[in-house]
């Protein structure tokens, strides 16, 4: 038989327990917001000053460009530079990763770069690889890009 006592035990014990439970699960909520807007990178278009260069591979001489043009990066990580000579180097792909702060361009990680949230700017430098059919030869374009609004 079970006594008026043993009932407000077990009673109590519950209690204790939901109310353990509960806190426990209440401290594990962020305090403060977690929603980091993106927006600031694809609202709009960029005016861009594009340098790129690359040293000699074999018979590929080296290289050493300039630009001034517009780009547009879209929220689905597409970056097109509208520059008809940098041919399929128009086309491009750019990632955020908010949890290690690092820019990506290409799915590689920038070697340099930095955003001025106040003046609207960024500037990004990353390697591009490329290959040339013509002589067989792969290397890489280092990108440099100053971005205004």
């Amino acid at each position: 038989m079970v006594t008026l006592n043993t009932l407000k035990s077990q009673l109590v014990k519950q209690l204790l327990f939901f109310t353990f439970s509960a806190a426990l699960l209440l401290s594990c909520e962020p305090q403060e917001s977690t929603n980091t807007n993106t927006e600031r990178f694809y609202r709009s278009g960029w005016n861009v000053e594009v340098h790129r260069e690359h040293a000699a591979v074999g018979q590929i001489p080296a290289a050493n460009e300039d630009y001034s043009t517009t780009c547009t990066l879209y929220k689905d990580g597409q970056f097109t530079i509208n520059e008809n000579s940098l041919n399929d180097h128009m086309y491009q792909y750019w990632g955020y990763s908010w949890s290690t702060d690092q820019f990506f361009m290409n799915w590689e990680q920038c070697v340099n770069w930095h955003i001025n949230e106040a003046e609207d700017s960024m500037y990004l430098q990353y390697n591009h690889y490329d290959y040339d059919p013509n002589t067989g030869n792969s290397f890489y374009w280092l990108y440099e890009m100053e971005m205004t609004r």
